[in-house]
């Protein structure tokens, strides 16, 4: 059923998702009629041309549902009066809107969309200045409003819609008609699902070679995002596809249209065949970059340090009351002794200790040393445990805002002769190539990083396939250090690391409780941070205790356990409610992407200073540093009184509160709980549903990664 008509009042919109009631008044009708639906942002006195049916509100009564919408230009002159001086347009009141249309009568709308020139001189009192200012408002508004449309009728709304229209611009229509997959790759928050089912609406067939082969680059895309592959096999790439095409694997014909198509991609270049597997070229290349650095790095032979080299580290280890074991001190002298060195343990292992004499010799060298970490927090903690200056690895680079390339490459190269990354582990494919890329050909390079934890979120696993190669000088930390003030972390990390259950269970900083549950856990969550059960350390609460969980959903996943904490921590009135998070000033907030416009990065912490409710935008604190987000930014952003363990990777905490539950059974692994239970540095519990610990802790099976670094390098000529 259609209906057209002119609003006459908005009674409800949400910001958020679009959804809005309108009061529309249908011509023929004595009373405005009701209506609901997705509309993008509209205007008392604009008229709607809507599809949809009637139905019946309980409480509102008859109602049109609105499933499809569009803008029209009023008919008749009045009509058209009414729309020109409504206030959507800068300049133009009721007297103005008269005597346009009297002027040029039915031809006004050619005049508008064609030829605005005519407008000059046409009426009085309207300059050249306002006829600008007023065709820049009616073709943007045209342009806008048609798109938006567009995209609400494909059940884009909100924010999401806003986003494609900052992108593609005038463009939209077009380019999602033609490709609507692009969307997937080009549009932050829209995955292949969504992509899919627009491509089904505006008309592309489930086995239209474009949609397969955007199902194909989509599975290999997902596949080192969420999964860590730098390539995937041949048959594990197709079993994957016909998965996220949602095809059935004896459909012979479909099969053989989804070979054609990956065929097709091969041989345009838009994907690579290596070794027996597919790959997306750019990670193929910063791949083979790696390892060609690596294999120019590493020598058959290991010089033995420097007589001066070993005394000045005797006399380190005095001044400063010292005693290097034998692996520490020879690993020590093979970093300052090699162009390409690893150091790797787990905490209380010795690392830093190490790292401080490293740098110390490195400066009576005289040697330009740069210190960074992947992120911001694990390079501020580099600094306080060494009293050097660190930095991120996207600052080392320079980052380029606007492009998000990096400014230091090998044309510019970094100017240092000892680098040294810290939490190597987090690196991934693509930023390690990046950054050897900008090493000079003579300077030293130190990774430092614990094996054991987790590898990074993005594609590869650097440390462990570097590990591998025994070609590389590489320095192994076992032995547990005393830690001071009697903490038994590190010791129950390191025995957790072998498989064993600490004994005894509680202890000293390490503290274990059960829970049946999900209630029952949240009980257990609120008498830690009141204080109602011991081992709480003398800390801001708000400020420095650290939440973890494996999983993002479920009812003790980090949403749901974000809207509980917030309650207890920061119990002021509603702030302003987006993208169905409650923001208040105050909240402690996590970015989730790098945001090289504002110079913030993925796992940065901040806490909202002020909410602004009338222009719909927050102004957060990042460490001294008032950023300002507005609503469509949001969605790079979440609260952080609880976060994944994977999100806590290369921070430190004081205190640490772990939450174990059946529902994160397939997140129950050794190395999730043990980088877990080492992000503490003063205090760390485990809450845990009856065997989920016992589980992880048992649990040493990882998934997998495809990646082929070590085997290039150890084949590599």
């Amino acid at each position: 059923m259609q209906l057209e008509g002119s609003i006459k009042r908005i009674t409800y919109q949400n910001q958020e998702n679009g959804f809005s009631v309108l009061r529309v008044q249908i011509d023929g009708e004595k009373e405005p009629t009701t209506v609901t639906g997705y509309f993008p942002e509209l205007h008392v006195g604009e008229t709607i041309r809507m599809e949809g049916k009637w139905g019946f509100h309980p409480k509102y009564g008859n109602q049109f549902q609105c499933e499809k919408s569009e803008l029209v230009l009023p008919s008749g002159q009045n009509g058209f009066i009414e729309y020109l001086s409504s206030g959507l347009f800068p300049g133009v009141g009721p007297k103005t809107a008269e005597r346009l249309v009297q002027h040029f009568k039915d031809n006004l709308l050619e005049v508008l969309d064609h030829s605005p020139e005519k407008l000059v001189g046409a009426v009085k009192g309207f300059t050249s200045k306002r006829i600008a200012k007023f065709i820049d408002a009616w073709n943007q508004m045209k342009d806008s409003r048609e798109t938006l449309l567009f995209l609400y009728g494909h059940q884009i709304t909100g924010s999401v819609a806003k986003k494609i229209w900052l992108h593609y611009g005038n463009a939209t229509v077009e380019t999602i008609t033609e490709n609507p997959y692009l969307l997937c790759e080009e549009i932050w928050g829209i995955g292949f699902v969504k992509a899919d089912e627009i491509a089904q609406k505006v008309g592309i067939s489930k086995d239209h070679y474009r949609r397969l082969k955007a199902g194909l680059i989509y599975t290999l895309m997902e596949g080192a995002m969420n999964e860590g592959h730098t390539y995937l096999p041949r048959t594990h790439l197709l079993e994957k596809a016909l998965q996220i095409l949602r095809a059935d694997p004896t459909d012979s014909d479909f099969c053989e249209r989804l070979i054609f198509s990956l065929d097709e991609l091969l041989q345009e270049k838009i994907l690579e065949n290596h070794n027996e597997g597919i790959w997306l070229p750019y990670l193929y290349r910063a791949e083979q970059s790696i390892a060609s650095f690596v294999k120019e790095r590493v020598s058959p032979k290991t010089e033995a340090p420097e007589d001066s080299l070993i005394q000045s580290l005797k006399e380190f280890e005095r001044a400063q009351n010292l005693c290097y074991d034998p692996i520490q001190f020879e690993g020590i002298c093979s970093a300052l002794n090699s162009s390409l060195c690893i150091i790797t343990g787990g905490p209380g292992t010795g690392k830093t200790t190490m790292l401080r004499g490293i740098i110390h010799l490195a400066s009576l060298q005289k040697e330009k040393t740069i210190l960074a970490a992947p992120t911001g927090r694990a390079a501020r903690r580099m600094y306080e445990l060494c009293g050097r200056e660190a930095q991120t690895i996207h600052r080392l680079l320079e980052i380029d805002p606007a492009t998000g390339k990096f400014h230091r490459n090998e044309e510019i190269l970094l100017d240092a002769k000892f680098i040294i990354i810290d939490e190597f582990s987090m690196v991934d494919t693509w930023l390690a190539a990046a950054l050897i890329k900008a090493i000079p050909p003579k300077a030293r390079v130190l990774f430092i990083g614990d094996k054991d934890q987790l590898p990074s979120v993005g594609p590869g696993n650097i440390l462990r396939e570097l590990l591998s190669c025994s070609q590389i000088p590489a320095t192994f930390l076992t032995h547990v250090f005393r830690q001071s003030g009697g903490s038994d972390i590190a010791e129950k990390a390191s025995r957790i690391n072998q498989g064993y259950m600490p004994a005894p269970l509680d202890g000293t900083h390490f503290h274990f409780y059960s829970f049946n549950t999900p209630e029952e856990a949240k009980e257990l969550l609120e008498k830690v941070i009141t204080k109602e059960i011991p081992g709480k350390l003398n800390i801001d609460v708000l400020q420095n205790l650290q939440v973890l969980s494996p999983m993002r959903k479920g009812p003790l996943g980090i949403f749901e356990l974000n809207r509980f904490l917030q309650k207890i921590l920061n119990p002021k009135p509603t702030g302003l409610s987006i993208l169905g998070v409650d923001w208040k000033n105050g909240d402690r907030v996590m970015q989730l992407k790098n945001n090289y416009d504002k110079n913030i990065f993925n796992g940065d912490i901040g806490f909202i200073k002020q909410v602004n409710k009338e222009s719909q935008s927050l102004s957060i604190d990042f460490e001294g540093k008032i950023i300002r987000f507005e609503t469509l930014e949001l969605d790079q952003m979440n609260l952080a009184y609880a976060c994944t363990i994977h999100k806590s990777q290369g921070s430190e905490y004081p205190a640490v509160i772990i939450i174990l539950d059946h529902s994160h059974y397939m997140m129950l692994q050794r190395n999730l709980i043990y980088t877990a239970i080492t992000r503490a540095k003063g205090h760390v519990w485990i809450l845990s549903a009856p065997g989920a610990f016992h589980t992880a802790v048992r649990n040493n099976r990882s998934v997998k990664r495809f990646t082929l670094l070590a085997e290039s390098i150890k084949n590599k000529g």
